[in-house]
């Protein structure tokens, strides 16, 4: 049989409110990544790295090279999750709401320590809201026995 527009199964379009929370989270991710790899320039990676090795870094240097690249890893795994946003892959909802939920607590410690990111709490809210409507929701949810 051969393949016509007829006769293939229909691929669900992501909605609008779907493709902006995933955008969102691209820039949101990007931004921290810019972020974790300024922390690496500041915190002495370039020297770690002319000095020809890890084995004698200062425990401070140590400290604030390791917070870092947490940035890093955290922002490049964000930026995974947002793909896989675009990509419709079930499991994308609900680790990107959890991702949003850690920053937003992390982004309440630093509120109350006195080190507040307005604008890091301000698109962490607006990525829950895109992301708690309907339509998000509904769009990460298996239609029929055979899809992802």
């Amino acid at each position: 049989m051969e393949a016509t527009p007829g006769n293939l199964p229909a691929r669900r379009t992501l909605p609008r409110s779907a493709t902006i929370a995933a955008l969102l989270q691209i820039l949101q991710s990007l931004g921290l990544l810019g972020y974790g790899l300024y922390l690496l320039v500041q915190g002495g990676w370039t020297h770690v790295i002319k000095s020809g090795g890890l084995r004698f870094i200062p425990f401070p240097m140590f400290e604030r090279l390791s917070s870092a690249l947490v940035v890093v890893i955290l922002a490049s795994f964000t930026l995974l999750v947002a793909f896989a946003m675009l990509a419709r892959l079930r499991w994308a909802w609900l680790v990107s709401m959890t991702l949003q939920g850690l920053g937003l607590f992390t982004g309440l410690i630093a509120y109350a320590l006195g080190r507040a990111n307005y604008v890091g709490l301000l698109v962490g809210v607006i990525l829950v809201l895109y992301l708690n409507q309907g339509e998000v929701r509904e769009a990460y949810q298996p239609q029929s026995r055979g899809e992802r």
